[in-house]
């Protein structure tokens, strides 16, 4: 074990200075499981910029090896797999979801997949080792209008890989993983959102949910009133600007902004600290498999960008917040975060 307080430890409650100081550690975390994807989805920043990603998170697979250490060596509850690629690619994964659900560690999948590859042995895992949450993409209901956004993908194919799993749900009398049907709605597909609706209730899945593309330049809805209507997703409102969001989540009108994530950060399948999901071009200096969580996350510049989104301190060059939309957003508006510790919230 690295850094001597390991999940034996744990358990015995030995009162180490350093056992305490990992109770104040985030017991959420984001860690991408993959970024590597077999689509070519046409506003994906991953596959329209392979230079920065390259030179920035990369493109890779998390190792099982990586992951057990993480655990063995931190108090964990809850652990997001998916990012910025296909985690079902990564051939670790059926013993990365067995693990954390051996040591307690709830496994979500939210942030979405495309599932257009999926072994019966990853179908049974996701509901044998309870993954609590996957979110499937699927942005239309028909193969001629799914694949113009998801382009390589297999609209049959992906419905076939939702029922695998169903099948196994129902083999194992089990409510896990809840399914989401994520439906991105684009100029090109808001024909199809009833027969989605249809679809997704005839397929069994657990919830069809309904989101807008933020690159307003490709395929922008053209009723935005009618997909109101259907999905009451304000497409005027929340294509506008990152400050609408902003203010919406300061008035608690909405839980999450991308900011937030530095407090329960994303972690690229190689270690290095990315601080949000929207970052892949820098990281913030450390590396979680290499130095350990508590020494990473509390990297100088991690600490400067939490003190730079809540107004603290002024931006800083070699910050990747610095260059972020989302903070330039917060400048502009001059409305800053309150730290989620203050708020109770961690």
């Amino acid at each position: 074990m690295s850094e001597g307080v390991n999940r034996k430890q744990i358990s015995e409650g030995r009162e180490t200075e350093e056992y305490k100081n990992r109770l104040e550690l985030p017991k959420y975390i984001r860690l991408d499981a993959s970024t590597l994807c077999q689509l070519k989805c046409p506003a994906c920043y991953m596959r329209k910029n392979p230079e920065l990603v390259k030179s920035g998170c990369g493109y890779g697979n998390l190792k099982f090896e990586d992951f057990k250490k993480l655990i063995d060596d931190n108090i964990l509850e809850k652990i997001e797999l998916s990012n910025s690629g296909e985690i079902f690619l990564n051939r670790d994964l059926v013993k990365i979801i067995e693990y954390g659900y051996r040591n307690g560690v709830r496994v979500t999948i939210t942030n979405g997949v495309n599932l257009n590859y999926l072994t019966e042995e990853q179908a049974e895992a996701l509901v044998k080792y309870e993954a609590d949450t996957i979110t499937v993409s699927i942005d239309g209901a028909s193969q001629k209008v799914y694949e113009i956004y998801r382009v390589g993908g297999n609209y049959k194919r992906v419905i076939n890989n939702v029922k695998k799993i169903i099948k196994y749900k129902k083999k194992y009398k089990s409510r896990f993983p809840y399914i989401n049907w994520k439906f991105i709605v684009f100029g090109h597909n808001e024909h199809e959102i009833e027969k989605a609706k249809a679809e997704a209730k005839k397929l069994g899945v657990d919830e069809i949910i309904f989101d807008v593309n933020w690159d307003k330049t490709y395929s922008p809805i053209k009723d935005a009133l009618r997909v109101k209507e259907l999905t009451g997703i304000d497409a005027l409102d929340i294509n506008t600007s990152p400050i609408v969001q902003l203010k919406k989540y300061k008035e608690g009108k909405i839980e999450w902004y991308f900011c937030r994530d530095l407090w329960e950060p994303q972690i690229n399948w190689d270690g290095q600290v990315l601080g949000c999901c929207a970052n892949y071009q820098k990281n913030f200096g450390g590396n979680v498999f290499k130095e350990g969580l508590m020494k990473a996350l509390n990297h100088p510049d991690m600490i400067y960008a939490k003190n730079m989104v809540t107004g603290k301190v002024a931006a800083k060059e070699g910050i990747p917040c610095t260059d972020c939309w989302c903070y330039k957003a917060m400048k502009e508006a001059d409305i800053w975060l309150t730290s989620p510790k203050a708020e109770g919230k961690i």
